[in-house]
C-alpha cells in the first residue's frame, strides 16, 4: 500500500467510506482485494504540496504496525438519525488508539434539535475525544461580519473537511518557495512589515543561544500573541499579507541557512 501518509475513512452509518472518499477527492477510489478502498490524493496549497492515500475501511480488522504508523488522519462518519449513533463509534476506538492520528474528524450529514443525536451531543463527544465535528450539509451557515467592509464566511461541509486536512503538517510535505516579504514594503503593506518585523529573527552566530533552535519558535509565538490585537484592526487584505509574512518567518526559523527558502 506504499509508504504515503494515510487518511483512514470509516463509517458507522449507511454512508459508505467509498462515497466519502469520492466526496473529498472528486475521484472514485479503487477497491483492493482486501476489501479496502484506496485513492491517492495530492494536497496542493499555497505553502506546500503533499501526496497522501485515502483508505476506506468498511469493517474493522487487524492492521499491521507499519500501516498504523502511516495513519496521520482519521475520519469517522456518524448516523445522527440513529439513537445509538455515538455508541456505534466505539467499534473504531481500537483503530484510533493504535494509530493515534493527529487529525481526527467526526462527520455527519447534519445535526439539529430534531435528529436523534443533536449537534450539542456530537460536539460534547468530540470535545471529550479530541475530535473536530463537521456537518456535511448543515442547515445553517454562520457568517462572521468583522466590519462594514469585511465579511468572512466560514467554510462548512466537505470544504471544512478539506481545510482541516490541509492544515496538517504531513510527514512528506514539500514546502514551496516563498516570496521575500521585504520586497513588499510599499503602500499599505508597510504597516504589515512593521507589525511582522519583530518576528523576522535571523539566525546568526552572534545571537545568544536563546534565539536558536526551539526557542526561535518561543520567540515567534510570543510576538504572534502580542500582535493579535494589532492584526485584528487591519483590513482583511492587509491581514492576509501579514499572514504570508508570518508564515515566512516560521519557515526561516526552521531553515539552517538563509538560502533554505530558495532551495525548497
Amino acid at each position: 500500500m506504499n509508504d504515503l501518509p494515510t487518511i483512514v475513512v470509516v463509517s458507522s452509518s449507511n454512508t459508505k467510506p467509498k462515497s466519502l472518499i469520492k466526496l473529498i477527492t472528486k475521484e472514485t477510489p479503487t477497491e483492493l482485494p482486501s476489501g479496502l478502498f484506496k485513492q491517492p490524493w495530492k494536497i496542493d496549497t499555497k505553502y506546500y504540496s503533499a501526496i497522501v492515500n485515502l483508505i476506506g475501511v468498511a469493517e474493522l480488522f487487524e492492521f499491521s504496525e507499519d500501516f498504523l504508523n502511516q495513519i496521520e488522519a482519521l475520519i469517522i462518519h456518524m448516523d445522527s438519525n440513529k439513537g445509538s449513533g455515538l455508541d456505534d463509534l466505539k467499534q473504531w476506538e481500537k483503530l484510533e488508539t493504535e494509530s493515534d492520528p493527529e487529525i481526527k474528524l467526526l462527520i455527519a450529514n447534519y445535526c439539529n434539535e430534531e435528529t436523534k443525536i443533536t449537534r450539542s451531543d456530537a460536539v460534547t463527544w468530540c470535545l471529550n475525544k479530541g475530535f473536530e465535528f463537521v456537518e456535511l450539509y448543515p442547515s445553517d451557515m454562520q457568517t462572521i461580519q468583522n466590519s462594514d467592509e469585511d465579511i468572512i464566511i466560514e467554510k462548512f461541509g466537505v470544504n471544512r473537511v478539506i481545510e482541516s486536512l490541509e492544515a496538517h503538517t504531513w510527514s512528506n510535505l514539500v514546502l514551496k518557495k516563498m516570496k521575500n516579504p521585504s520586497s513588499q514594503t510599499t503602500g499599505s503593506s508597510k504597516c504589515c512589515s512593521q507589525v511582522v518585523a519583530p518576528m523576522m529573527v535571523e539566525k546568526s552566530d552572534d545571537l545568544p543561544d536563546e534565539f536558536l533552535g526551539e526557542d526561535d519558535f518561543t520567540e515567534l509565538f510570543t510576538h504572534l500573541h502580542m500582535m493579535k490585537d494589532s492584526l485584528q484592526s487591519l483590513p482583511i487584505s492587509q491581514r492576509k499579507q501579514c499572514a504570508e509574512q508570518m508564515v515566512t518567518a516560521f519557515w526561516k526559523a526552521i531553515g539552517d541557512e538563509d538560502e533554505s527558502l530558495d532551495n525548497i
